[in-house]
Parts: C-alpha cells; structure tokens; sequence
C-alpha cells in the first residue's frame, strides 16, 4: 500500500486525516479495501454482521474501529452512523463504502426457491441498505462543513447481465447501479463526488452456494491488487471503476450510456411542484 493522506483529491481540503466507512468490512474486499484505506492515512470505520469475523480484523490491525452492525435493518444503519459521529466527534464522515452484499443462488423452476420469501435478505443489503446508507451520509453532512465527500458503490459486472444462477444479486446490483448514475447527477453540483466499482470474480466466502470457475485465479493476491486499484482510482477522481482485466473485459460489452443521451431522456420526466411537502 502506498500514498499518504494530503495526496488526493478528497484529502486536499482537509487539515485532518479523511475518514472512511466500509460496510462488511471484516472480511473479503471490504477488508481489503479497509487496509488500502488505512495505508492512505484515513482513519477507518468497518462495520459487519459476525463479531468473530470483526475480532479477527481487529486483531490483525487494530487501528481499525469496529462495530457490529447489519445493515439490512434500518435500526443498525441508524446506530451505526450515529457510532461513527460519535467516534468523529461530530465532524463529518468523509467516505462511505457501501460494500457489504449476500449471493443466493436462486431458481424459479425449483420448489426450494418458491417454497419460502428467499429474495428479502438480499435485497435489504444489497440495494435498500446503501441506498439508505447514502442518505445518512448525505443528511449527516447538510448544514455542516462544504468539505469534499465521496460514496463508493461496489458492484459487479453482473449488473449488466442475467446470470441464471444468482438472478437476485444481478437484479439488486443493476438497479444499485441505476441508482449510482441518478444520484451522481443529482450531487453534481455539490462536493460529494458518486463512485462505483466493478470487481471481478474473486474468491471470497460471498458467492459460497455458486460453482464459479473464474474466481479460483482470484485469490488473496487478487484481492489485495483489485483493493489497491479501487481506492487508487478513487483517490486519482476516476469515477467509474475497473480494477482487473476480467472486469474491463466484462463490462466494456456494454457502453455505458452518453451523459447526452441521459440528459436528453431526463427532459421527459420532472418532479411535479410540491413533491417536496409533507
């Protein structure tokens, strides 16, 4: 890990160590992207729902601040960025990782997918929980500091496409990445800045009920360099991020849709005076 803190584009403005929250944060990338963010001087937050897997990476480094918390329930979003405004002191939380995500393999033809509400679970975390996240974030900055934010989405390149075995996670993702394009319009203006990645395959315990050839080559090693290349890209101000050749290869089959075109298909539709009113 390389870079200091006072060297990126969201540190610049500040005169103190950025901060940073990276849900499912003790295991996985989210760890990963926790230690990355560590040795770029933010003081870093992590949050998931096993306290094993929290003591181990407290273990491993404590400069880490841990909580345990799941962010499918809306009592733990609450609490959780309430503890981080607690541990700042009030000021304002810098970056928010929304990283934390379930795979469940799913068939609709099968009598064990149609027996029981299997979809709840994994639409609370991966999409209603950062979308949720995100507004804490933003409505914990509103009326304080016009300091520069950030809000790194993780998603995948199965966002823009079917895959027949995890359809959930595919379906969650896309729309979390619709999600990502409208609120980034919606911040242009503002100094919190819409980030998103698309990680390969890697081989983590997330996808532990799918058969998933590709990831085998994508150990530790793996993850720590797509890691480093995601908060690289983040810092440098890129956007939308490819940290591995799989993920260029993926997502480079589907060009992304001109700012043009988008601004020219949001005239269609506008919100109607006094939405805003209880």
């Amino acid at each position: 890990m390389t870079g200091m803190a006072g060297e990126n584009w969201l540190s610049r403005e500040l005169d103190r160590p950025p901060t940073a929250l990276v849900t499912g944060g003790s295991v996985g990338l989210g760890l990963a992207l926790a230690k990355e963010l560590l040795g770029h001087g933010f003081t870093v937050f992590i949050c998931a729902r096993t306290q094993a897997d929290l003591d181990a990476a407290t273990a491993a480094e404590p400069r880490f601040h841990a909580v345990r918390a799941d962010v499918a329930k809306a009592d733990d979003r609450e609490r959780v960025m309430a503890w981080v405004a607690d541990q700042t002191g009030g000021l304002p939380l810098d970056l928010l990782v929304n990283n934390a995500a379930i795979v469940r393999a799913h068939d609709y033809a099968s009598a064990f997918t149609l027996k029981a509400d299997r979809a709840a679970d994994e639409i609370a975390i991966n999409l209603a929980a950062p979308i949720e996240l995100a507004r804490l974030f933003l409505l914990s900055r509103m009326g304080g500091e016009d300091t520069p934010g950030a809000i790194l989405n993780v998603s995948t390149p199965g966002a823009f496409f079917p895959l027949d075995a995890n359809p959930l996670y595919c379906a969650t993702k896309s729309a979390l990445h619709m999600f990502t394009l409208s609120l980034r319009r919606h911040l242009a203006d503002s100094p919190v800045r819409v980030f998103e990645v698309f990680p390969p395959a890697l081989d983590t315990r997330l996808a532990d009920q799918l058969d998933v050839p590709s990831q085998a080559a994508n150990g530790q090693e793996a993850i720590d360099a797509v890691a480093k290349a995601t908060i690289d890209a983040l810092l440098a101000g890129t956007e939308t991020i490819l940290p591995h050749e799989q993920s260029k290869a993926l997502v480079e089959l589907f060009p992304p849709l001109e700012p043009k075109l988008i601004d020219a298909l949001n005239k269609g539709v506008s919100r109607r005076a006094g939405w805003d009113r209880e």
